[in-house]
């Protein structure tokens, strides 16, 4: 036999042994379906355009590319350009001619859902951009005519130079939005793009510098030029920093701007006469309507200045109440609009207690953009200081980042005169230094917000939304949860916040026939307050993160849920639709979750672990391996549960291959907490 013959002979007897069977490695799962990323828009531009024109614009982020362009606000529609790269996408914007000036929320939808929104502003005046290069004083981009917006981005090592022309004979209004366009960046210190404006004469001598407008990281300047001639404007980061989502709109001429108004609120239902303070201003009253249904804040002139509806009645300072022997005699329930006019002032109210009656005091002021900064100090009958209050922080007024608010909520131990001194902290004062001073029992209530406001769900799967409630004067009681507006075939839980608790969470089931669309269902809260049942609508909302540490609820205008193409794998529970599982204290029960793989999907699912009513019911890690379909989940329930207590339990599964994670939810169960037999 020749050598290569035996080679070739003992080579296939080898792959005929058991050993070399055994030593071949079993074939991969094959990946799961892979979802479409979620998309994320991280920043648009340019941000705004003038109606009845037509805007082309880039938008920047993760996933982006358009199957619809949704635009929340009427009046603006979009389309896709072109998208080469998911991570940039450009659209042609059309405003049209009426529409009303003011900001947009702007979104992108595919297959993966639908993104973040990002600010779209409609504007009056011509628009122009940004044209580079400009970062220099020599080359300071001409603003042939004015008024005008100017588009621009400040990149890395950048600053923009503008050259304009003016009168001494005008005052021109110079106003950049940056963070009025995107309030927080999650990876920037102070946690936003913080622009400076500097103005400097033919010469290059500096005539202004603002880096903010009052309490507003935005700077305004309203330019008296010295002579008619030449100018140059400068903008750039105060701390000359650059990226691309360090977008602005730069207003530059002779234009109306609205610095400032009084009052600063009203009594829904009413109509208000308004003062306006500001640049170029042709009428300085206004009668604001109220709407009996107002929002809790309006926004009024064409810069969106706050304007505040209350259920209370209104009344003025009386002007003459700056010692505690002038104090203005008021009576609960009232709102009272005031100003602090002169630096060092304060202004001082008397109210007439009962025994044990207990009142809220709030000012209202930098909340509604005024730069008073509050301190509000409560003597008895003796002059003695009872309580006092300098910063109060507004849990609905999330992009407040300096809480210079002041509230005092106190309980009366004697009858009798109590007089209220309100003054503003640093000593500062001035016609813009207005406030809402209320005065009224405490009134328990809640508002319920829902995050994020984009969730999405697979054709026969299951979402999970959150909602968190902002309690308000010491409401504690439960709230139910509901949903409504859902198509035929869709379901949902009834959820609930547990009495005392922020946060609940319910879900909403799609039919394995659904149509790939998008939602906008609502989530109503029902709760007993007093003897009244109160009823209010989840407002939307997207979680922020403000420079790598701090978290803000910032409302949006609407819910959007998205059904999207299933993949890897659902999760149900096996139980009687609408029945209520019942558990005992000290005790474990079994709850049978069944996975349906798509069709090819041969993975592992992990069941996670539930932790649910501060560590009394808990559920335990299982496994589901790729042949199997059903596992029992075992619900533990402490000897510290307590009896009566009702949770919604949502049990929620991923599946791993390689670097793909998708995460499912199966349908809440709620369980209620029952006594042992004895």
């Amino acid at each position: 036999m020749k050598p290569g013959l035996a080679l070739l002979l003992l080579a296939a007897a080898f792959a005929e042994t058991p050993f070399a069977q055994t030593a071949k490695k079993p074939a991969p799962a094959p990946p799961p379906p892979l979802e479409a990323p979620h998309p994320v828009l991280a920043w648009m531009y340019p941000a705004g355009g003038q109606r009845g024109t037509t805007v082309e614009a880039t938008l920047s982020g993760t996933g982006i590319t358009p199957e619809t362009v949704l635009v929340t606000g009427g009046g603006v529609t979009a389309k896709m350009l072109e998208s080469k790269d998911p991570k940039v996408t450009r659209l042609s914007i059309a405003i049209a001619a009426d529409a009303a000036p003011g900001e947009r929320e702007l979104r992108v939808s595919n297959a993966g859902g639908v993104s973040n929104r990002f600010r779209f502003h409609v504007g009056t005046l011509p628009e122009v951009l940004e044209k580079e290069p400009n970062s220099e004083p020599a080359q300071a981009q001409v603003l042939a005519g004015l008024p005008v917006v100017v588009n621009g981005q400040i990149l890395e090592a950048d600053r923009d130079y503008f050259r304009f022309h003016a009168k001494a004979t005008e005052t021109l209004v110079i106003a950049a939005q940056a963070r009025g366009l995107l309030p927080f960046i999650a990876d920037a210190v102070p946690g936003w793009f913080d622009p400076v404006l500097v103005i400097y004469d033919a010469a290059g001598h500096q005539l202004h510098f603002a880096d903010d407008f009052r309490s507003q990281p935005d700077p305004v300047i309203f330019f008296h030029p010295p002579a008619d001639g030449e100018y140059t404007l400068e903008l750039r980061d105060v701390i000359y920093r650059g990226r691309g989502d360090f977008v602005y709109r730069l207003t530059v001429g002779a234009v109306p701007y609205v610095s400032g108004i009084f009052p600063l609120g009203g009594q829904r239902g009413t109509t208000v006469p308004v003062e306006l303070r500001g640049a170029n201003l042709s009428v300085q009253k206004l009668d604001i309507a109220v709407p009996a249904s107002g929002a809790r804040v309006m926004r009024l002139t064409p810069n969106a200045l706050p304007f505040a509806a209350s259920e209370l009645p209104s009344l003025r300072a009386s002007g003459d109440n700056h010692t505690p022997a002038l104090a203005q005699r008021v009576k609960a329930p009232v709102t009272i609009d005031g100003r602090i006019e002169t630096a060092g002032a304060s202004d001082y109210y008397t109210i007439t207690a009962r025994q044990g009656e207990r009142l809220v005091m709030e000012v209202m002021a930098r909340r509604l953009e005024s730069p008073l900064d509050s301190i509000l100090t409560l003597y008895n009958s003796k002059q003695v200081q009872v309580a006092e209050n300098d910063d109060w922080s507004d849990p609905l007024e999330a992009e407040v980042t300096h809480q210079a608010d002041s509230r005092v909520a106190y309980t009366f131990p004697a009858a009798g005169d109590y007089t209220l001194r309100l003054r503003d902290v640093q000593g500062k004062g001035g016609a813009e230094y207005a406030y809402r001073l209320l005065i009224a029992p405490p009134k328990p209530d809640f508002t319920l917000r829902i995050t994020p406001d984009n969730p999405r769900m697979g054709q026969g799967d299951t979402a999970a939304i959150t909602v968190t409630a902002v309690r308000t004067d010491e409401f504690t009681s439960e709230i139910g949860l509901d949903v409504e507006g859902l198509p035929t075939g869709f379901s949902s839980s009834h959820g609930r916040i547990a009495e005392g608790q922020t946060e609940g969470r319910l879900t909403i089931t799609a039919p394995a026939d659904a149509k790939l669309t998008t939602l906008s269902p609502a989530v109503v809260g029902t709760a007993k307050i007093g003897s009244e049942s109160v009823r209010h609508t989840a407002e939307a909302a997207e979680s922020m993160m403000q420079a790598f540490a701090f978290t803000h609820i910032l409302p949006t205008r609407q819910l959007f849920l998205a059904v999207v193409p299933p993949a890897g794998f659902t999760m149900s529970v096996k139980r009687e639709a609408g029945s209520v599982l019942e558990v005992k204290p000290e005790s474990e029960t079994q709850v049978v979750v069944r996975i349906t793989r798509l069709n090819g999907v041969k993975n592992q699912v992990t069941v996670l672990p539930l932790r649910l009513a501060n560590g009394t019911i808990t559920t335990k890690t299982a496994q589901v391996p790729p042949e199997q379909e059903e596992v029992s989940v075992t619900l533990v329930v402490s000897k510290d549960a307590k009896i009566g207590m009702r949770q919604d339990i949502i049990i929620s599964g991923v599946m791993r291959a390689g670097a793909t994670t998708l995460t499912r939810f199966a349908q809440a169960i709620p369980i209620v907490v029952v006594a042992g037999a004895n």
